[in-house]
């Protein structure tokens, strides 16, 4: 095999991928997750004027319509050391958050938007209880807040909303707020001063409007997860793919939705039996999980716990320890066995130096030491057929319009140097996989989000100089001057313009990922230079 015919290919390959804007996403499921009991909660998405859910006083079942915000209410601020959330007196709805510790711009005021109550770019967190005939409030009820502003000052911060029924039936929705922490706990202190039972259930929903974060440069995943902690499955749809979601039923597991760093995940109690489901209305894709029916008998209380919200970043070691599987909302595409390890790797090195640009330099060395062999390999190849390639062209020269001929003496040259040509395909083939597993692992690392390296301003957007890239270009070049030229005209002028248009490319890459891309060059060029030197003297 010609080793050039084989570069040619990769570079050809790797041009595609790097332009590449989505991959398909794998959905995973499980039959059983699909059986619905009448005992629980069903979902009843079709065209209704009434949008308040109801249980059925004969079957138990919910019927809960899609929850729409249209209209302005007044809402309560609540600001702890890591979140700032917007909470609506509409159905207590997390309306707006923002994340303190992540500003839009590197040094800027403007801090991250995760929810929004924005038209076109709507991202809410409802929460209610579902009832008969009103007795409870639900997303869309009237709750009244004692203040507009609640500030975190100690270690917790409880913000009570409440709500008055008819009947005597109170309702208190308290809001619970931890200083270090991106998650809110959200349970009801219902009060039942009627003269009957009532059945409730709480439910919460996250309700999007559809974007698209990924781009040709930055293939990230953004949609929506459901995962079923009894089976170990996930569902994983984008936007357009909404309606492959199925209902499930788990012990435990939680729903959430993704985009690049950042999550919101509404997680259940894990020791209860959930209903997970997904559905699209007014052009609005909503993840909704149910909890289990209890009964509040009159004159008694009860406390529902309903969920946890999370609100923040991906951050890897970190996101499992909210609830069990949230790691699976770090997308690194089809070759996360590869990229799982790899991101564990540079954490523990980032730990231990403390610099994320020197971390991705540090593991660059790694990779290329644990290819070693293999590269050593790939390289003496290369430089024995550079050392071949004056007696190559004598023999082309001599047997060009004979190709058989041509051919006969190619391969006896070979086999009388004992030369493999094809001896340095395997090598290079095995190395692009982890490439590609380094590229997706970099793209959903958070902490390189606004992290400044040398020059580089952020290592999660372009070099602001293009710096990097130029020496990208230049290293490519000078990779393809320690190899034998192709023999065909034509290969020789689309390897020579590969270093250019690679650079293009690359002038608009997250600058972490042209670090290692360069770093890795550079220690190949290092490589091959000194095999060149000991093969051909």
């Amino acid at each position: 095999m010609n080793n050039q015919k084989l570069f040619l290919g990769i570079a050809i390959f790797l041009t595609v991928f790097l332009l590449w804007d989505k991959w398909q996403i794998t959905h995973v499921t499980d039959a059983d997750g699909n059986v619905v009991r009448k005992s629980q909660i069903t979902l009843d998405t079709s065209s209704k004027n009434n949008d308040v859910p109801m249980i059925n006083t004969e079957t138990a079942e919910i019927d809960l319509p899609t929850p729409t915000i249209t209209e302005s209410h007044g809402f309560t601020t609540v600001t702890t050391d890591m979140l700032t959330v917007e909470i609506s007196h509409k159905g207590g709805t997390i309306q707006n958050a923002y994340l303190n510790a992540f500003p839009v711009e590197k040094g800027g005021e403007e801090k991250f938007q995760l929810l929004s109550n924005k038209t076109g770019s709507l991202f809410q967190a409802h929460s209610g209880l579902a009832s008969r005939d009103d007795l409870l409030p639900t997303h869309l009820s009237s709750f009244n807040s004692a203040s507009s502003n609640y500030q975190l000052s100690g270690d917790a911060l409880i913000v009570p909303m409440t709500w008055q029924g008819k009947n005597g039936v109170k309702v208190t929705k308290n809001f619970h707020f931890k200083k270090g922490s991106y998650s809110v706990g959200i349970d009801y202190q219902i009060d039942n001063n009627s003269d009957q039972a009532i059945p409730a259930k709480s439910y919460v929903r996250l309700s999007r409007s559809a974007i698209d974060q990924s781009n040709m440069m930055m293939p990230t995943f953004t949609g929506g997860i459901i995962y079923d902690k009894t089976s170990h499955t996930v569902q994983k749809n984008e936007f357009d793919d909404w309606n492959e979601f199925n209902q499930q039923q788990s012990a435990g597991g939680w729903i959430s939705m993704v985009q690049q760093y950042f999550i919101a995940a509404w997680i259940p109690s894990q020791d209860e039996e959930q209903v997970f489901s997904a559905s699209t209305s007014n052009n609005l894709h909503k993840l909704t999980n149910a909890n289990q029916q209890v009964s509040i008998g009159a004159g008694s209380s009860a406390t529902l716990s309903a969920n946890q919200l999370y609100l923040g970043p991906k951050e890897y070691g970190k996101i499992e320890e909210v609830a069990t599987g949230l790691n699976y909302t770090l997308d690194y595409g089809w070759l996360d066995i590869l990229a799982d390890p790899l991101s564990w790797a540079i954490h523990k090195i980032n730990d231990f130096i403390g610099s994320w640009g020197w971390s991705i330099i540090l593991i660059t060395i790694l990779i290329k030491l644990a290819f070693y062999p293999l590269s050593e390999k790939s390289y003496r190849s290369m430089a024995g057929m550079r050392k071949l390639s004056p007696r190559l062209a004598k023999l082309k020269e001599t047997y060009g319009d004979d190709k058989q001929k041509m051919g006969q003496k190619t391969m006896e040259l070979y086999k009388k140097e004992k030369i493999n040509p094809a001896s340095g395909c395997l090598p290079i083939m095995v190395q692009i996989p982890v490439f590609i597993a380094f590229y997706w692992m970099l793209l959903d690392t958070v902490e390189l989000r606004q992290t400044a390296f040398w020059w580089l301003t952020d290592l999660s957007t372009e070099d602001p100089y293009y710096i990097l890239p130029i020496i990208m270009g230049a290293s490519m070049f000078v990779q393809q001057k320690l190899n034998p030229p192709p023999p065909d005209p034509m290969q020789a002028k689309i390897m020579m313009s590969l270093p250019f248009v690679f650079t293009i490319f690359f002038l608009w890459f997250p600058s972490g990922l042209v670090l290692y891309w360069v770093f890795n060059n550079i220690l190949s060029i290092a490589q091959q230079w000194s095999i060149n030197k000991r093969i051909n003297g």
